[in-house]
């Protein structure tokens, strides 16, 4: 009864900084993110049994390496990739290591820049016409430049000051929720409109 009085001190207490909720929240706002984006294309591109297979065997592959960094983890008691790497084969993998992180990480920020450009276009001509919107808002090539540029600068960025990734367990927890929004919006949109799909 008393999330329901007061939620705003609900959140902060279950999701303190350094707390493992919040830690929990950002790695699935990491990884549940760009998977909700690029799900639906690689079913639409493959098909549904051979998308669905592929899901699966993406799934399996993960749980498996899960399961290789929990045991790595255990045996060398480090927490970071690159400590990892320097434990087990020394300097020149932790370098490797780090440079296949910000690869991978550059990767998810793609996704997420590819996904708004192409989209919020296409999505503000769903509530207004060509002629209420300045140009440069919904034209393909202006429009997909400037709202590059406004998600990498108006999101991306403040959002990769902060020092210490605590400061980021309530946007991760957005996140998480504005994933599960897109999931089932998608799957929605999947059995409900058969013109789109």
């Amino acid at each position: 009864m008393n999330q329901l009085l007061s939620p705003g001190r609900y959140v902060k207490r279950k999701f303190r900084a350094g707390g493992t909720s919040g830690s929990i929240f950002s790695l699935i706002a990491a990884t549940l993110g760009s998977g909700t984006i690029t799900f639906p294309y690689a079913v639409s591109q493959n098909g549904i049994l051979l998308g669905i297979l592929l899901i699966l065997l993406g799934a399996a592959i993960s749980y498996y390496t899960g399961m290789l960094i929990v045991t790595v983890s255990n045996k060398t008691q480090c927490a970071r990739y690159e400590d990892f790497a320097f434990k087990l084969f020394g300097e020149r993998f932790r370098t490797f290591t780090s440079v296949m992180n910000l690869a991978c990480l550059m990767g998810f920020i793609t996704s997420y820049i590819v996904y708004i450009k192409s989209m919020m276009p296409q999505i503000l001509l769903l509530f207004w016409t060509e002629q209420e919107l300045p140009n440069f808002l919904y034209t393909d090539k202006v429009g997909q430049i400037f709202w590059g540029t406004v998600f990498s600068f108006g999101m991306l960025l403040p959002m990769s000051i902060p020092r210490s990734i605590n400061a980021l367990r309530f946007s991760s927890f957005f996140g998480v929720l504005c994933s599960v929004y897109l999931s089932l919006a998608v799957f929605f949109v999947f059995y409900c409109d058969k013109e789109l799909v």
